[in-house]
């Protein structure tokens, strides 16, 4: 069983990586974007560290709230943090710019959330080895030249998405000898944290979803919002019969939660992650069903920057690796206290 689903999970994987392969290749053509210069996200002060935040795309509310946390943090412990990051998740040469930037600003620490776990690790590496603290936040690197990483362990989250997938079809009266058509709507091929996701979601699927409900092995690949909201349109309309959909991230959340409004789709499930606007207004409407996994985004840029001053104070890391933990979002737990308290982070 355990080969069985690992095999479906790898063939979702690289479906997927072929259609990104056959869209970067339409859109080769990419205007230069500039780079956002570094902003301090926390009162400056004279004598204090200079902490450097760089997240995956500088606009999108998942990192504001990410670098709401830091900020807090920063102002708490009373050290400097700036922060930019790259256009959207597809710039990683931004990124490897802004790093760069960073330790000739002198920067004393650098948290990182990485675009890219393979083109990133060198950069990280590189900065790691020179004396400077490196932090990740969301996403790991191929390498271990670095000091901490918060993050959510993706592969249990993957499986928690799956499990309340095959409740909400479920509550949808979806029976278990109907023939029902699952679609898997994922960000950039090359984060392992994504991937887990699909893996761990997959390997749920095929031990505990009733034999007939299947996952479409057509994965589209969306960098932002734009692209999640066509990718949704196109899939939803090419196949019949879908009655569940995994959206695994912020972008493909909201791209597909409107896709989903937009066709009045009250039948097809959705579990996504975090919680972009269009997923609260989708489950402010009773008729669809909607649940998210929520991330502890807020937490990881706080702990991020109390780590960074724990590190320069000549405390060395408890963990390397540290998972941040998920919560269920759904009509049943919406309000709890715990949920209470991440939504109303954002």
């Amino acid at each position: 069983m355990l080969k069985k689903y690992y095999a479906l999970a790898a063939a979702l994987i690289l479906a997927a990586a072929a259609f990104c392969s056959c869209s970067e290749k339409n859109n080769s053509v990419r205007a230069e974007k500039k780079i956002a210069d570094f902003i301090p996200i926390t009162e400056v002060r004279e004598d204090s560290r200079n902490y450097y935040l760089i997240v995956k795309d500088i606009d999108d509310q998942y990192w504001k709230l990410l670098s709401k946390g830091a900020a807090l943090s920063g102002n708490e412990l009373e050290v400097n943090v700036y922060m930019s990051g790259s256009s959207d998740e597809a710039e990683i040469d931004q990124q490897i710019a802004l790093a760069d930037k960073a330790v000739q600003l002198g920067a004393d620490a650098i948290i990182i959330a990485p675009d890219d776990a393979v083109k990133l690790s060198d950069c990280v590496s590189r900065i790691h080895k020179s004396g400077i603290p490196v932090v990740l936040t969301d996403t790991i690197v191929n390498c271990r030249d670095y000091d901490a990483c918060f993050m959510t362990d993706n592969m249990l989250a993957g499986q928690a998405a799956a499990k309340e997938l095959i409740d909400e079809m479920h509550k949808n009266k979806v029976s278990d000898n109907e023939e029902a058509n699952v679609i898997i709507l994922s960000g950039t091929i090359s984060s392992p944290s994504l991937n887990e996701r699909v893996a761990g979601f997959s390997g749920y699927w095929c031990e505990h979803a009733p034999k007939n409900w299947k996952i479409l092995d057509d994965v589209r690949k969306s960098g932002n919002y734009n692209e999640a909201l066509n990718n949704a349109r196109g899939i939803l309309s090419k196949y019949d019969n879908i009655k569940g959909i995994f959206a695994v991230n912020y972008y493909t959340a909201s791209g597909c939660a409107s896709a989903i409004k937009e066709m009045e789709l009250t039948d097809t499930a959705l579990i996504c992650f975090d919680y972009p606007d269009e997923i609260n207004d989708l489950m402010r409407q009773k008729e669809y069903t909607v649940s998210s996994i929520l991330q502890r985004t807020y937490d990881m840029g706080y702990e991020a920057v109390k780590e960074c001053y724990n590190i320069c104070n000549g405390e060395k890391p408890k963990s390397k690796y540290i998972d941040m933990g998920i919560n269920v979002l759904n009509p049943e737990t919406r309000n709890t206290p715990q949920i209470q308290k991440i939504l109303s982070q954002y």
